[in-house]
């Protein structure tokens, strides 16, 4: 391929990652936005008790990713692959692999789940035996229609056509909004809520089997050949690590805390790290828009792709995401009272903390992406193990000394090392030197902390947070909002944000329509 054709295509690539992601986006924004609205709801029929209860069986349930062999999160990758390779057949027994462990893994889980409940009841105290297991097997059944949702949703995105899948996405999570509010409004029993949440889920599952038909006719299955089987096994028994090290650092945590401290107090972690995990959500958008786009770059091009990506699109992703962290951290306190009527104790310092630690870790985010779509998923895979390893027996080792800032201080510190050790490596492995990394990460984290200087000031000085919502929305607005508004003109004028992210594009375009008018 001539250099002018590369040139050429790059705007294109671009625009079509750019497209992509804002499909991603929109079911992050509006699942994002409508838990918001919920939590103070269910905060406020539930209890902090029985909210506890729901974070910690969701926490349980999902362990069961790591029994699906890595499969559902690698299906995109292969759908990409063997749609860049024109075999269809490939797809088409990629998909049934997925189903069939879904299938088996369902079976497994709903048993065990049923069978746990006794235990759960009395280790947690807030529910009876009977109540325990309703709760803990909706919780599962949530947990088995995402799977089948990821195994459907592959198809599409693999394929690049991301918009019907997430209009189902979407529709999906106003359905279960609109069953979790009316269940509330009637009930303050945490099974009813349970139950409808998974009613929702079935629903939600119907929706993507109807973006897939639109995307792609039929057959949908094959029998896969046993080669095809053990090399999609194989790929996703190294990428199952990174969930295994994700729900260490999400999930492990609220279950340690809950059995040390208290179903309360791991509630006010959850709500925590429901605020952060948003965050971190939209900050991770470009990256699940990336990888299929560049599983076939990489097949129809060659390793070059890698070096393309790597660093633009740390810098770019960073760009946003870094000060989404910045805005959070700075209008914290304000943001949980308008938001819940309260600050539950220590909140605002564990969001703090918690968005250190994934920060860090996104410092990675593309890098990964780039191992996993040229097809060597171990070297990720080592480096999550060693999250799992450090923060687990880091955890135990200060939890019983420093409690809660224990469990805190060991997520931080194992993500901050991991991270380190897997960016050593895959420089080593690519060729990359260290500017590489100091121009892709250097901006925007520079820019992330300046500008939160003023506002760290103001808060070690002293400033009154409002007990009502009302003005605390305000404060958060001037916190929170004007962080942002500077962190947009500045890393705009910097060059440092996707082009129509930027100001100078949407000026442009105003001034365009102005002209027209």
């Amino acid at each position: 391929m001539s250099e002018q054709t590369t040139t050429e295509e790059q705007p294109r690539r671009g625009r079509g990652i750019f497209r992509n992601t804002l499909f991603q986006s929109g079911p992050l924004f509006i699942n994002f936005g409508l838990s918001f609205i919920l939590a103070p709801i269910m905060l406020s029929r539930l209890g902090l008790a029985q909210f506890g209860v729901w974070a910690v069986t969701g926490a349980l349930a999902q362990y069961a990713r790591l029994f699906d062999f890595g499969i559902t999160r690698s299906l995109a990758r292969f759908v990409a692959l063997f749609d860049a390779q024109e075999d269809r057949r490939g797809i088409e027994e990629s998909v049934a692999v997925g189903v069939a462990a879904v299938v088996a893994l369902g079976v497994v889980m709903l048993a065990a789940a049923a069978l746990a409940a006794p235990l759960l009841s009395d280790v947690l105290g807030v529910l009876d035996t009977d109540e325990m297991r309703v709760v803990a097997l909706s919780s599962v059944g949530i947990l088995i229609a995402a799977l089948l949702i990821d195994v459907i949703n592959a198809v599409p995105i693999g394929l690049r056509r991301m918009g019907p899948p997430n209009v189902a996405l979407v529709l999906g999570g106003i359905v279960n909004f609109v069953a979790s509010v009316v269940v509330l409004t009637q009930s303050t029993q945490l099974t009813d809520y349970a139950v409808a949440n998974a009613a929702a889920s079935v629903i939600a599952v119907f929706l993507s089997i109807g973006a897939l038909l639109r995307v792609w006719r039929g057959p949908y299955l094959s029998r896969p050949n046993r080669k095809r089987a053990r090399e999609i096994i194989g790929f996703g028994l190294k990428s199952q690590a990174i969930t295994a090290a994700e729900l260490v650092n999400v999930q492990t945590d609220k279950v340690i805390i809950a059995a040390m401290l208290g179903p309360k107090t791991a509630g006010a972690y959850e709500i925590a790290n429901r605020v952060v995990q948003g965050v971190l959500a939209f900050g991770t958008i470009t990256l699940s828009a990336m990888i299929p786009t560049a599983t076939a770059e990489i097949v129809e091009r060659g390793k070059q792709v890698i070096e393309e990506f790597y660093a633009h699109y740390t810098r770019s992703s960073l760009s946003i995401a870094l000060p989404m962290f910045g805005g959070l951290c700075v209008s914290c306190p304000f943001l949980l009272v308008a938001w819940l009527g309260e600050r539950p104790p220590e909140t605002d310092q564990i969001v703090v903390l918690l968005s250190l630690a994934f920060a860090a870790s996104l410092t990675t985010g593309v890098a990964m992406t780039l191992v996993m779509a040229d097809g060597h998923p171990g070297l990720v895979a080592q480096t999550a193990l060693l999250v799992v390893v450090l923060n687990v027996t880091s955890t135990l080792a200060v939890a019983p000394i420093f409690g809660l800032w224990g469990v805190l201080i060991a997520t931080v510190a194992a993500e901050v090392i991991a991270s380190t050790v897997f960016l050593v490596r895959f420089h080593r492995r690519y060729g990359f030197g260290w500017q590489d990394f100091r121009h892709a990460v250097g901006p925007p984290a520079i820019l992330t902390l300046v500008v939160a200087i003023p506002y760290a000031v103001v808060y070690v000085v002293g400033v009154p947070i409002p007990d009502t919502r009302l003005p605390a929305l305000a404060g958060a607005v001037a916190t929170g909002g004007t962080y942002g508004v500077i962190c947009w003109l500045a890393a705009s004028s910097l060059g440092m944000l996707p082009e129509k992210l930027s100001y100078g594009w949407l000026r442009a375009r105003l001034s365009a329509r102005g002209r027209l008018a």
